[in-house]
């Protein structure tokens, strides 16, 4: 087990103080670099920055960061969350760190989807069966962690499942 303990804070949202949301971060009891490539790899992060030794990652609508002996958690509801999120990820460094012999180590960042190269693998027929107007919109609700695929049926058909499985690709935190 690499990471035993943290303290918990929950604060304000410094860049938005009129927001509903509040933010976590945790103070880690044990230096977590080790594992910062193997994380990088398995949570497939957005940043990673070997030489500054952080990694951010986008998951089920937060915006994750990994330092060393420190972890910021954006967008929670309340300090409940913050917890039970935290506990997710202290179980997530754990398993990574145990399995990290199995896991290629990833030291780059992923390239950011652009919306454009999302809009082409969706089904562009501007239905709005998602609930929004049209498929671009849906391209950058997708980027956003706003919604999640299966608000489009039509990528549920098999006609469109190649392009499902690259939208899957590109954005994993996507899938519902």
């Amino acid at each position: 087990m690499l990471l035993r303990n943290y303290n918990l804070r929950v604060v304000l949202s410094d860049c938005n103080p009129s927001s509903q949301k509040v933010n976590a971060i945790a103070d880690l009891s044990e230096d977590i670099s080790e594992v910062l490539p193997y994380l990088n790899a398995v949570l497939k992060g957005l940043q990673y920055h070997p030489e500054d030794r952080f990694l951010t990652v986008k998951r089920k609508g937060h915006v994750i960061t990994f330092w060393p002996k420190q972890i910021a958690i954006t967008k929670l509801e309340d300090e409940r969350e913050a917890r039970s999120v935290m506990e997710e990820l202290k179980q997530i460094i754990n398993e990574t760190f145990e399995k990290r012999d199995q896991i290629v180590p990833l030291y780059a960042s992923r390239p950011v989807p652009r919306p454009l190269d999302i809009y082409k693998l969706l089904p562009g027929k501007n239905c709005k069966e998602c609930g929004e107007p049209t498929c671009m919109a849906f391209a950058l609700k997708l980027i956003n962690d706003e919604t999640e695929l299966d608000r489009c049926p039509l990528l549920s058909e098999k006609e469109y499942e190649t392009h499902r499985s690259k939208l899957i690709e590109l954005l994993p935190d996507a899938e519902g």
